[in-house]
């Protein structure tokens, strides 16, 4: 059966950059119906195509872009794509999701992914454009920051083509550096290194082939009823609009669990100054909005006199809270650095918040800092570390490497936060435990959008639980894990399925392919599929349950203030309780029974024995 005019174009390029060549293939039916596209499609070509051990800057390590088969549909947020790989920052499974306009221009140029291997001799452009896809080198681009060399080339190609960059820390290979678009970030774990290794410094896009479903009326219909839902929904209809995804920043700050200090307290005694009131009223001064978006969560701000991205909130906690600031123009220029040098604004902020207690310690010296008096709160120091690890000078070239590394160098493990080397995000999880167990065995490390379980501990939606308490929580990370890759493989965004329910989602999906999959436990077993088939390759690298784990701060350490006073999680208990849930061994492998019942014994070989 082809997928051709069911929501997939029915193709997959395969580029060897050492070879020069390209191959273009059908896209396996099979595939796209367990686990559709997107994230489930890149994770299957990531686990096929890779051996154990593969060093993650090696040729062999495939860079996959992976759409869905919602995107660039009339689906609302469709405009999602994943980008796949092994990340050389934790040596495992990685994939980080985009918006923007170049998943959708890919699509209609002919592909639905995008594999790509080998290394190009000098710095190239990968080019694709109506089903032609070849190499161009463009050595003039080195250097250039992301929004530099996207200008460029939309000047030198044409300004429909939409451009996927990286910056001089990708060229660098800084396993923290991401991928860039439309003023939209793939930023964790390092695919933009993965990048830099294949001398690409970027990939162009242009398409003007159409993008079909299987039952166009019904589909519109169906898509029609989930756009009333966002129309109709507080969250999607007036506080993401208004305030971007800062409108939670006090919330979460009332609620004691905003990180403030590298994780000391969950309570920043200043959180007023960054809420989205106060963005809207001093700093931004336009919205934004991705393909098909009626939501436009992203906003605009000057910086040096140009109108630049953000920041989120993951952005203003990770420049603001973590390291005590509250200076709003200092965390725009941080943003605006990691953004033109094209590195990940979570973990560079973290990293800052880590030296700024090593250096409240003593353990460093602004000696030791070139200079920097790391003190808390101080928009000075913030701005001058994150200029040094964007640009890699001086103390920057080894601060850039994460904090795992530097807790080697360092000592101070326990104020290293970070899970499987991956640097957390703005969630406090002693004051929700959901979150706690969510970042221990998210498959790529610590990350907040495998189990957003805030959203009912800290945040209300949908109904509120008891943040602090652990019963109940193993089964809502498990549900959420799945539900969340499923919708990373069907190409909507995240925050448009805050308004509608599986049954919208089920509807869309069945008229746009035709897949008897409207049902929601079929949605349901598609999402747990693709978490297992992750959970698999990590397992491959060496994962057990020792690597399920949090911070010693975060273990050992009571709540000092606020609602969770006192509280310590108990990651242990929930552990048991999930991987039971999962069908997974004691020690968080798999069992048989999981993988055959998921069928993944018939996609994936080299299955782990352990």
């Amino acid at each position: 059966m082809s997928l051709a005019g069911r929501g997939y174009v029915g193709q997959v390029a395969w580029v060897d950059l050492s070879e020069g060549s390209v191959r273009a293939e059908p896209l396996n039916p099979l595939h796209a119906s367990m686990v559709l596209g997107g994230k489930g499609l890149g994770a299957l070509i990531l686990y096929n195509s890779t051996r154990p051990g593969l060093d993650p800057l090696s040729p062999e390590n495939p860079l996959i872009i992976s759409t869905g088969p919602l995107t660039g549909t009339l689906a609302p947020s469709s405009c999602r794509f994943t980008i796949v790989t092994k990340s050389p920052h934790t040596g495992l499974f990685l994939d980080s999701n985009c918006g923007g306009f170049f998943g959708v221009e890919l699509k209609k140029a002919g592909f639905d992914v995008l594999v790509v291997t080998g290394r190009a001799e000098a710095l190239s452009t990968l080019i694709v454009e109506d089903g032609k896809v070849w190499v161009e080198e463009t050595p003039d681009l080195k250097g250039m920051t992301t929004m530099d060399a996207e200008k460029a080339l939309k000047k030198r190609l044409g300004e429909e083509f939409r451009v996927l960059t990286i910056g001089p820390a990708g060229e660098e290979l800084t396993p923290i550096a991401g991928v860039f678009t439309d003023q939209r970030c793939a930023g964790r774990g390092g695919a933009g290194a993965v990048m830099g290794s294949k001398n690409l410094k970027a990939i162009a896009v242009r398409g003007s082939k159409p993008i079909s479903v299987y039952d166009p009326e019904g589909f519109k219909k169906a898509c029609w009823r989930a756009r009333r839902r966002i129309r109709m929904h507080e969250v999607t209809a007036r506080s993401l609009p208004t305030y971007g995804t800062v409108n939670i920043l006090e919330t979460v700050n009332e609620t004691g669990a905003l990180p403030t200090r590298n994780f000391k307290t969950g309570v920043f005694e200043e959180a007023w100054k960054l809420s989205g009131y106060e963005w809207r009223r001093s700093e931004w001064v336009k919205d934004k909005a991705c393909f098909g978006c009626p939501i436009a969560c992203s906003k605009l701000a000057p910086v040096d006199g140009k109108i630049l991205d953000g920041p989120d909130y993951e952005t203003v906690w990770a420049f603001g809270p973590q390291c005590g600031v509250s200076d709003r123009k200092a965390i725009l220029y941080a943003n605006w650095l990691c953004d033109a040098y094209g590195v990940d604004t979570i973990s560079t902020g973290v990293i800052v918040g880590y030296v700024m207690e090593l250096y409240e310690r003593g353990v460093l010296k602004a000696d030791d800092l070139d200079g920097v008096e790391a003190k808390w709160g101080s928009g000075e120091a913030l701005t001058r570390l994150v200029e040094k690890i964007c640009k890699g000078e001086g103390v920057g070239r080894e601060l850039r490497l994460g904090v795992r590394r530097l807790s080697v160098k360092y000592g101070l493990a326990e104020a290293a936060l970070h899970v499987k080397g991956l640097e957390m995000p703005g969630y406090e999880p002693r004051a929700a435990k959901g979150m706690g167990l969510g970042y221990a065995t998210s498959d790529r490390g610590a990350c907040h959008l495998r189990a957003y379980t805030a959203d009912k501990e800290l945040l209300g939606y949908g109904g509120a639980v008891d943040p602090i308490s652990t019963r109940g929580k193993a089964r809502l990370v498990v549900d959420y894990q799945n539900e969340k890759a499923l919708i990373d493989s069907t190409g909507i965004c995240f925050f448009a399925t805050f308004a509608f329910s599986f049954r919208e989602l089920g509807d869309m999906l069945s008229r746009a392919t035709g897949l008897p999959i409207e049902e929601t436990e079929a949605l349901r077993l598609i999402g747990e599929r693709v978490y297992n088939l992750t959970r698999l390759f990590d397992v491959r690298e060496g994962v057990t349950r020792k690597d399920d784990d949090l911070p010693g701060r975060l273990l050992n350490e009571p709540m000092p203030e606020g609602p969770a006073k006192g509280s310590k999680v108990e990651l242990e208990e929930m552990l048991d309780e999930y991987y039971s849930i999962r069908g997974w061994s004691s020690d968080g492998v798999p069992e048989r029974e999981t993988i055959e019942r998921l069928n993944l014994d018939k996609l994936v070989e080299d299955l782990p024995t352990r």
